[in-house]
């Protein structure tokens, strides 16, 4: 795609034939519990504050709590996909980091103050900070718990009308930047269980899987698809433990919940499974006593059955070539 890229912001402004003047990104204006008011990008919204975390923030919390219901029933998490569902005075919590490496490095206040910002302020204070005017400075100094800060929203429009060029910015604008063209690569594709079947892999080159999967058929199906629709390369696979580190009570606990849960909807049992030939078994330690005479087991001393089903799995020899006539027997 092409597009021009807000020195200001960082935001991405897609090229659609038409001269681009101002950014279109959006950006928030909020205010602390001590008063100080300062722009965000909405992707540093953590969450919009409920009822219960307002109650439970011993003060900490300003502005109005977000009723769900305002979100169709979204987690408040979600709350900044959509600026549809924002309103003026909601309570947030929002990551104030300053260094964060996800957003661009905010201009000091020295350069700011070479753009105008002074300027800025004076006509903020003429409209009571109602207006039109802010600018993207640095963010206030929290220490410790910037990552969770709990602030009030005033209001929010686009970059470039926050910094009116005809109004009090003197800085570089998108007219002062050129043209670039963005690949658009998916390098990481996250996909529910669910959304597995019928997908092209043919392009992977490493496979992490995120919980285990209890089902061995698609287990099987997930982990070669992607050489079966044509990938020629090396696939890793890997599982990785996302949830964090139990102690030992729960891990117990966790243990005996597994053995007994049931799938409603698939009738699946939770149980090990072997990683060569993907059958299921009741415990870790019996998969682990199959793993070690599995015949698809690299490993194993395991003599195959040239004609079990599990054959095919293994490199077959093509078969001997039909010899040909000469060719002056050939009619």
């Amino acid at each position: 795609k092409e597009g021009k890229k807000c020195r200001i912001c960082g935001g991405w402004n897609d090229y659609n034939g038409k001269k681009l003047i101002g950014c279109r990104r959006l950006l928030m204006e909020v205010c602390d519990a001590e008063g100080r008011t300062f722009l965000i990008e909405p992707e540093r919204v953590n969450r919009a504050v409920g009822q219960v975390e307002f109650n439970e923030s011993n003060n900490g919390a300003v502005g109005t709590p977000v009723d769900m219901i305002r979100l169709g029933g979204a987690p408040l998490s979600d709350y900044r996909i959509s600026h549809k569902n924002w309103q003026v005075g909601d309570s947030l919590c929002i990551n104030a980091r300053g260094d964060h490496p996800l957003f661009q490095k905010r201009w000091s206040h020295n350069q700011w103050a070479a753009y105008g910002s002074d300027r800025c302020m004076e006509l903020a204070e003429k409209d009571n900070f109602q207006g039109r005017d802010g600018f993207l400075g640095p963010l206030p100094d929290y220490e410790e718990r910037c990552d969770s800060v709990h602030v009030k929203l005033n209001k929010w429009q686009v970059c470039g009308k926050f910094h009116g060029k005809n109004r009090w910015y003197l800085g570089p604008t998108l007219e002062d930047v050129d043209l670039e063209k963005e690949l658009q690569d998916v390098f990481i594709l996250l996909l529910d269980a669910k959304l597995s079947h019928g997908l092209d892999l043919s392009f992977v080159t490493h496979l992490f899987l995120l919980e285990p999967i209890d089902d061995a058929a698609l287990l099987e199906q997930v982990t070669s698809r992607a050489h079966r629709l044509g990938c020629t390369g090396p696939v890793t696979i890997e599982t990785v433990n996302v949830w964090q580190e139990l102690d030992g009570e729960t891990k117990k606990l966790a243990k005996d919940l597994s053995s007994v849960v049931q799938d409603e909807d698939r009738k699946v049992l939770s149980k090990a499974v072997c990683e060569h030939c993907y059958r299921s078994f009741e415990s870790i330690e019996t998969a682990e006593i199959h793993e070690q005479s599995c015949e698809r087991n690299p490993d194993s001393e395991a003599v195959v059955d040239p004609f079990h089903l599990s054959s095919v799995y293994r490199d077959i020899k093509p078969p001997v070539p039909v010899p040909v006539c000469p060719s002056e027997n050939i009619q």
